[in-house]
């Protein structure tokens, strides 16, 4: 049952302003009374868990900075003032990347006969690197019989990989009411 809705804010990297939207909490009563996890937010997959930037503009950062782009220029699109916010940022999505990639890897290496076997080596970002690895999943997911991939876009994954690794940090991050208008 869903019924309570904290409010989040992000920084819109554009104007650098607060943007607050309402998150999702589902809650079960069974679970609480045995004294389990009882609730889930249902974050939306451009939010970075525990955190108040954007994983879209974090990702477009780190394929930048790949390319050859400035710490600054990362900093203006992800949308902070700090050069040591977008630096971790960016080591965070690093290690979220390997992380998925490594995933990705192993499950390929089981049904290795599902995939294709002339493999080009050649050196490749681990952005890159990652987008290669999902496009193989997908064919080899349609080789094996599935009538639709199933829809495990980038985002996603790094999300999902980003909360597992900040669930060790200790965080003082809450949700906020709104500004009053």
């Amino acid at each position: 049952m869903i019924h309570s809705y904290p409010s989040r804010s992000y920084r819109n990297p554009e104007s650098l302003e607060e943007v607050c939207i309402k998150i999702p909490v589902c809650c079960c009563d069974e679970a609480k009374a045995r004294g389990l996890q009882y609730t889930k937010r249902l974050l939306p997959d451009f939010l970075i868990p525990f955190a108040r930037m954007r994983l879209d503009k974090v990702i477009e950062a780190g394929r930048r900075k790949e390319s050859g782009s400035t710490l600054e220029e990362c900093c203006r699109i992800i949308g902070c003032l700090d050069l040591r916010t977008a630096r971790m940022h960016l080591g965070r999505l690093e290690e979220a990347v390997k992380a998925v990639a490594l995933s990705l890897a192993e499950s390929q290496a089981a049904v290795v006969h599902l995939h294709e076997n002339s493999c080009p080596l050649r050196p490749l970002t681990p952005l890159e690197r990652l987008d290669e690895l999902l496009d193989r999943q997908k064919e080899a997911q349609l080789r094996a019989g599935w009538s639709r991939w199933r829809d495990d876009n980038l985002r996603t994954l790094l999300q999902a990989a980003l909360r597992q690794n900040m669930k060790k940090v200790p965080t003082s991050y809450v949700s906020r009411p709104p500004p009053r208008s």
